[in-house]
């Protein structure tokens, strides 16, 4: 009950302070269907908890959207029974707050994708937990097999490599199951005692255990960089496969916004693939082993360690007094205002900030200014009082300034099957353009979707003085937080996106 009594004092504050807020946006909920209260109603129970309603159905989460890079248009409301109304993310939308279709998502589940093992899953107080589950249940059930099958004939769900129909052949696993059919392609799925396990909820303290493993089991050909800490003191990692002195340098990153914590397991067994298969792999008859002495590429799978843990945990997750009470507020103004009537819980799953507000993908120095955003920190929407404030955001910025030569970006973000390309301004329009259909023919037929709005990360990169090739990957179909279901398609569609990746700028 302590924070709730905490909670009912700031609610009592917050009434007087957003009397002329809930004015301010009865226009804009007239638009979205939302209703505006004149007063606050503080539930009486502990925001620690992770309300009924939380994680692991389809219709948590505030928006169903073809996207979810960037907000450009007026904030939805998050119900405590469904979906958002509105979209509260990026780019163009593909009507609204209906349901997207995926004209081309690759479906198939890679058959070599391992299911969690069976048994109970821990949580220990530190966090570290598996939650088991079976990754290819989803996948193999309720999805459209012909949905993957472009007008070429070709059928995309067969995953990457699978394009060359006449010249394909069958990989075998290292437990000798069988794979994705391959192009001359000897890079296989680590299903023989693995680090890194599928599981409900990846959450940072896994993470953290998992790389400094990796580290121990692959040490000649990984290393693992600090490159800043977050509000709640989290370290934020750069986890380098290669050779750090390589003249062509790749950075994949993911996990920027709480809620799509899929994407930060999705690229640690990306990760794990990668070194397993070092020196003994090949991608189109090249070692690998070549490739990494020519290319290094840098995965930074979780930018915003306090988001994913709010989102997984809920107020239980966050150390630091002061912040919980931030979080706290944010959630007092937004239902002043409108933006939720969930429960804490439901409320605090669907969080994309940081642990203050502050919407990580809008803080950078991108357009910033024309960027719409709430008035107040919220669990999305808000860009900050300025670019570049929130210490994650400084971190990524002083990597990419650092002194590596960068030759292509790559952004994971959830939802819908999509890859966001371009912005106004964009110094490396062509080659954006090139990537991103590199990328959607790897992906099983992702679709591509020019970006408006501003103040992502993808953005801040294609308008700044070191411009590279950048494209945004929104991975998965079902609005954040994503049930383990969506796992397997997922990993069916982007498994060997940074192998492609590497040959392309090899390339160039």
């Amino acid at each position: 009950m302590k924070n709730y009594h905490r909670w009912a004092a700031l609610a009592g504050a917050a009434v007087l302070a957003v009397s002329s807020v809930t004015t301010a946006w009865a226009d804009e909920s007239s638009q979205t269907g939302a209703t505006v209260d004149t007063a606050i109603q503080v539930p009486a129970f502990d925001l620690g908890q992770s309300g009924g309603t939380g994680i692991s159905g389809p219709t948590a989460a505030d928006g169903i959207n073809s996207g979810a890079e960037q907000t450009t248009a007026p904030q939805g409301v998050i119900s405590s029974d469904g979906p958002q109304q509105g979209g509260d993310s990026s780019g163009t939308q593909s009507g609204g707050s209906t349901a997207v279709s995926q004209p081309g998502d690759a479906s198939g589940a890679a058959a070599s994708q391992p299911a969690a093992p069976s048994g109970t899953g821990t949580t220990s107080s530190s966090r570290v937990i598996r939650v088991n589950g079976d990754a290819s249940a989803g996948a193999a059930s309720g999805q459209n097999s012909s949905a993957g099958t472009a007008s070429s004939g070709i059928d995309y769900s067969l995953g990457p490599g699978a394009f060359n129909q006449q010249s394909q052949q069958t990989q075998q696993t290292q437990d000798g199951q069988q794979s994705v059919p391959a192009e001359n392609i000897q890079i296989f799925d680590v299903t023989n005692n693995p680090i890194v396990q599928t599981v409900e909820k990846y959450s940072y303290d896994q993470m953290v255990q998992d790389i400094t493993l990796l580290k121990q089991r692959y040490s000649n050909y990984m290393q693992v960089n600090t490159i800043g800490t977050s509000l709640d003191g989290r370290a934020m990692y750069d986890c380098i496969i290669g050779n750090p002195a390589a003249s062509k340098h790749i950075l994949i990153q993911g996990g920027i916004h709480g809620r799509e914590y899929l994407n930060p397991m999705l690229m640690m067994q990306q990760m794990e693939m990668a070194l397993a298969n070092y020196s003994t792999g090949s991608f189109h008859d090249v070692p690998l082993s070549t490739m990494f002495s020519q290319v290094a590429v840098h995965f930074v799978p979780m930018t915003n360690p306090d988001g994913v843990t709010i989102s997984q945990f809920g107020m239980d997750g966050i150390r630091s007094q002061q912040l919980k009470d931030a979080i706290g507020t944010c959630y007092v103004m937004d239902t002043a205002a409108g933006r939720t009537t969930a429960d804490p819980g439901t409320y605090l799953s669907r969080w994309k900030a940081n642990a203050q507000g502050v919407d990580l993908n809008l803080n950078f120095d991108a357009l910033w200014s024309d960027v719409y955003s709430t008035e107040f920190p919220s669990y999305s929407g808000y860009k900050g009082t300025a670019p570049g404030t929130e210490p994650e955001t400084q971190a990524m910025m002083n990597l990419y300034n650092s002194q590596y030569p960068w030759k292509a970006v790559i952004h994971y973000h959830s939802m819908g099957n999509v890859i966001y390309w371009d912005i106004l301004g964009n110094k490396v329009q062509a080659e954006s353009s090139e990537l991103a259909n590199l990328m959607s023919t790897v992906t099983g037929g992702y679709r591509i979707l020019p970006s408006e709005g501003g103040g992502g990360y993808k953005d801040w990169i294609q308008l700044g003085s070191k411009p590279v090739p950048s494209v945004t990957l929104e991975t998965g179909k079902i609005a954040c937080p994503m049930p383990l279901s969506e796992y397997a398609a997922i990993w069916t569609q982007n498994r060997l996106t940074w192998a492609y990746a590497m040959e392309w700028v090899m390339g160039r």
